[in-house]
């Protein structure tokens, strides 16, 4: 079974329909026990999450796609590197659009109220234990190079491509979007990465893995170089500067 992880915020609810396009029937969400969008066969705690593993694979089920930690699950992951796929977004942004998502929409957050009042400041938010350096929580200690897939959410299209190739989904939306983002000053903006180096760190090797995933799938070709003598092409270069 593949598990995919979607940390808040990072483009997991456009990645669950493109997984639902992709595998259909064979896909599964978790959401927690009482969301509606939970596969019947997961109306457990995450604790009890890799107890049910083998009934959704007896059920066909291939994706297990939703808001859980690897550690949950660890005791069904048995290669990594085949099985965990996750997405990454920058630390910053995504905490800001996570706030803004509470404030914006009706949500399940027990802080929820207190956003909407503006009780609880986003300085604050991002100080819960439960939002601090959420995306390296959530991955529970896995080195992201062990993983199967590590994508990132700025270079959302590119990663489709280098998961499915030339059947990867098209999207003709983002989906569950924030439509405004709440503004951040620079100085707040400093504190929100003092609170956050773990998730800065993490997001940092996403994007190396990334572009050294896409360096290895296509070694570049360079055109032949001009003659330097008599070449007409480089004449003209010359002479379009110059103008």
């Amino acid at each position: 079974m593949i598990f995919s992880v979607h940390i808040p915020k990072t483009a997991g609810t456009s990645f669950r329909n493109a997984l639902k396009e992709r595998y259909g029937d064979r896909l599964a969400l978790y959401y927690g026990p009482n969301d509606p969008a939970t596969h019947p066969l997961l109306k457990v705690s995450r604790r009890a999450l890799a107890d049910q593993v083998p009934a959704l694979e007896s059920a066909g089920i291939e994706v297990l796609h939703g808001h859980y930690t690897l550690d949950t699950v660890k005791d069904a992951v048995d290669d990594p590197s085949r099985q965990v796929i996750t997405w990454l977004r920058d630390p910053i942004d995504r905490l800001v659009s996570h706030y803004s998502f509470i404030k914006e929409r009706p949500t399940k957050w027990a802080f929820d109220k207190e956003i909407k009042s503006g009780a609880l400041p986003l300085v604050s938010f991002a100080r819960k234990r439960r939002i601090r350096n959420m995306a390296t929580r959530y991955l529970g200690g896995y080195a992201l190079e062990d993983l199967a897939f590590v994508g990132v959410t700025e270079r959302f299209e590119l990663g489709l491509a280098m998961l499915f190739g030339e059947e990867a989904p098209v999207l003709s939306r983002r989906y569950n979007a924030v439509s405004e983002l709440v503004d951040v000053s620079p100085r707040t903006r400093q504190k929100l990465y003092a609170l956050n180096i773990a998730d800065i760190r993490l997001y940092g090797e996403a994007c190396r893995l990334m572009m050294d995933r896409v360096a290895a799938s296509k070694a570049v070709i360079m055109p032949p170089r001009p003659e330097i003598a008599g070449t007409g092409v480089v004449r003209r270069l010359i002479r379009r500067a110059q103008i």
